[in-house]
């Protein structure tokens, strides 16, 4: 069961990791637009803000599958629960 539970934990804190960085990626991706709307004359921000926008799509993306990886753990971790200490209660 304590392997569940880690495993559990781990997916999580992917999750977390992935969602904190796709949090970041969004800012970065706010603060370009705002320049490039500023200054439209400038390729150098157009340029970085479409490398931001595919790595932002990028993030969302992995933070959807290890969303679904926690989801997955959690429900190996109920069902072993379920199958050893919940047929006891």
């Amino acid at each position: 069961m304590a392997a569940f539970r880690l495993s559990e934990e781990q997916a999580a804190g992917g999750y977390l990791a992935a969602r904190k960085e796709m949090v970041r990626l969004a800012t970065r991706v706010a603060s370009l637009r705002q320049l490039v709307r500023e200054q439209p004359g400038r390729a150098g921000y157009r340029v970085a803000l479409a490398a931001a926008e595919d790595a932002h799509r990028a993030a969302v993306t992995r933070t959807g599958l290890a969303f679904e990886r926690w989801q997955a753990a959690q429900l190996r971790s109920d069902a072993v629960w379920s199958e050893t200490f919940g047929r006891a209660a």
